[in-house]
C-alpha cells in the first residue's frame, strides 16, 4: 500500500480563520488556528473534508511526547474497521473489530504502518 499523496491545503472561514492541510494517504489533518478553535469548529471541518459519515480522532499524548510547536490541532481518520468508543451505543456489539485485518485498507493502522514503512525505504 502506497500513501504518499500531495497534500491538500485549505483556509476555512468559519467565525474566524483556520488553516487546514490534509494527507488523505495518511488519513491525517493538521489544523492551523488562533487559539480560539472549540469542538463544534473542528466536528464542522471533519465533516466537510472528510463527509459527515467519517470518524476521526485527536490524540493527547504521554506529557514527555508532546510536541507544542503552535497553534495546531490534529485529527486522524478512522477507517470503518478501526475501533472507536461509541458514546451512543447505536452499533450492535463487535462492530468494529479491535485490530483490522487485511481487508480493511482504510484501517489506521495500516495507513500508519503503510507510511513508516514508505519512510524507511526513501531514508535507507
Amino acid at each position: 500500500m502506497s500513501i504518499a499523496q500531495p497534500t491538500r491545503r485549505l483556509v476555512l472561514l468559519l467565525s474566524h480563520r483556520i488553516e487546514v492541510s490534509v494527507d488523505d494517504g495518511l488519513g491525517h489533518m493538521e489544523i492551523g488556528h488562533d487559539g480560539t478553535i472549540t469542538w463544534d469548529d473542528m466536528q464542522a471541518i471533519k465533516a466537510y473534508v472528510w463527509g459527515d459519515g467519517a470518524r476521526a480522532i485527536e490524540v493527547y499524548p504521554a506529557s514527555a511526547d508532546v510536541v507544542n510547536a503552535g497553534n495546531f490541532r490534529h485529527l486522524w481518520r478512522l477507517g470503518p474497521g478501526d475501533f472507536c468508543p461509541d458514546l451512543l451505543e447505536h452499533r450492535p456489539s463487535g462492530h468494529y473489530a479491535t485490530r483490522c485485518a487485511e481487508d480493511c485498507p482504510d484501517a489506521l493502522e495500516l495507513r500508519h504502518r503503510a507510511a513508516w514503512a514508505e519512510a524507511d525505504e526513501v531514508f535507507q
